[in-house]
């Protein structure tokens, strides 16, 4: 229950990107809620909502919580969201036994080995598009770079035919605008599910080529085909298709927004793309640092199995308790100095990628496309700033990142 206390804290849209005060400044907001309300009832968009670091640890850590959709209640507010409850859940939202299939499975063919192999492939993707602003003074670098690149390398690492790899922006870009807004209008979520549609029947043109032909390359999509686990299980065409979805929803939006926030972040806070561009072996530390400032999700969700106590909040059976992980990062407790950003940390802690067994698979991958990047930026571009223009957030509701972000050369 409220009380007078809690009643005008911000809640439910006043915690997304859909909220200009929210999208303007986060931090303060989140600073206030994580002081004065470490469990506030929201009871709109998400059921509870959790701040600190301790209990947004506590919250992904829990082995009693689960993720599945199906295990809410029917006054879940994310059941109010009309999500439908009744499909076969992806990794992202599988527990227990089946969780641990398929994540198995899934590291199997997502190996550190295949990522690094794509090193190369992926610098020479990086290349191409800044050779496509070459001659350009100032550039977008949203558009131009951080957006096409993660889409390119998802669609290249799964193996998905180069004749396809447009299409698969465009039914990328309509599945997010669907899938990650709780208030996507009607014409929206149509676009969505066809694409949805086209990505599945893509994908699974591509796993019965290789079944009929026996073919297969060194890729994702085979990686997938040819996992076992030690007692003999393997991925279904169906559950292939799934995850390639997954990865390629996760591998996009997400990792454009960190990329964006990240060039963002070190050409205009305490001098930091000089201190790269003079010392390049800081671009891991300042790549964890951007991620801890401003992860590009804002939280993360676990459902109640039971009634469930968590600090002076009792969180009914079947309902979500959001862990808000850019509270969590900014938290004095996890971090000295949270709200400064600084690439030389000498202990960088965050939960950008979530926590316990679902933390973020694809994390790897959106490193490694990260590190790329700013190598190729601080070689090819020392000179790099901030152009003189304002930059615009992404309204999406529940991420963190860049519409539009000038960058100038000279």
């Amino acid at each position: 229950m409220h009380d007078d206390k809690t009643d005008a804290l911000p809640r439910g849209l006043e915690l997304t990107s859909l909220s200009p005060l929210f999208r303007d400044d986060p931090y303060a907001i989140l600073n206030r809620l994580r002081d004065e309300a470490p469990v506030l009832e929201d009871a709109q968009l998400r059921d509870h909502v959790v701040f600190p670091a301790t209990l947004v640890q506590h919250v992904l850590s829990d082995p009693k919580l689960l993720v599945d959709p199906r295990s809410m209640a029917p006054t879940s507010t994310r059941m109010m969201r009309g999500e439908d409850l009744t499909v076969e859940t992806s990794l992202l939202h599988a527990d227990g036994a089946r969780h641990k299939r398929l994540r198995s499975l899934m590291l199997k063919a997502f190996t550190n080995r295949r990522l690094e192999a794509f090193r190369g492939r992926t610098r020479e993707i990086c290349n191409a598009l800044f050779d496509a602003v070459e001659a350009e003074d100032e550039f977008d670098f949203v558009k131009h770079i951080a957006r096409p690149m993660p889409t390119i390398v998802i669609t290249e690492l799964l193996g998905i035919d180069e004749s396809k790899h447009d299409d698969f922006k465009v039914w990328s870009d309509r599945i997010i605008a669907d899938k990650l807004n709780p208030i996507a209008d009607e014409e929206t979520r149509i676009a969505g599910a066809a694409a949805m549609t086209a990505v599945e029947d893509t994908v699974t043109g591509e796993v019965m080529r290789r079944l009929e032909t026996g073919e297969r390359p060194d890729d994702l999509i085979s990686g997938m085909m040819d996992a076992e686990t030690s007692d003999g299980q393997r991925f279904s065409v169906y559950e292939i298709s799934q995850h390639a979805q997954l990865l390629l929803i996760a591998g996009n939006q997400t990792t454009t927004d960190v990329m964006g926030t990240l060039v963002k972040n070190l050409t205009t806070r305490n001098d930091s793309y000089r201190q790269i561009v003079a010392e390049p072996a800081l671009i891991p530390k300042a790549i964890e640092e951007s991620l801890r400032f401003e992860p590009p999700i804002f939280s993360t969700e676990r459902i109640t199995a039971e009634e469930y106590r968590i600090k002076d909040a009792t969180v009914p059976k079947g309902h979500v308790i959001a862990a808000m992980l850019t509270a969590a990062n900014h938290d004095p407790i996890l971090n000295e100095r949270p709200d400064d950003f600084d690439i030389r940390r000498s202990q960088i802690r965050h939960f950008a990628f979530g926590g316990g067994v679902h933390r973020c698979i694809g994390a790897p991958l959106a490193k490694l496309e990260c590190e790329v990047l700013l190598e190729t930026m601080v070689a090819r571009f020392p000179n790099l700033s901030a152009a003189d223009r304002p930059h615009a957030y992404d309204p999406n509701p529940g991420f963190r990142g860049l519409d539009t972000f000038w960058l100038r050369k000279n």
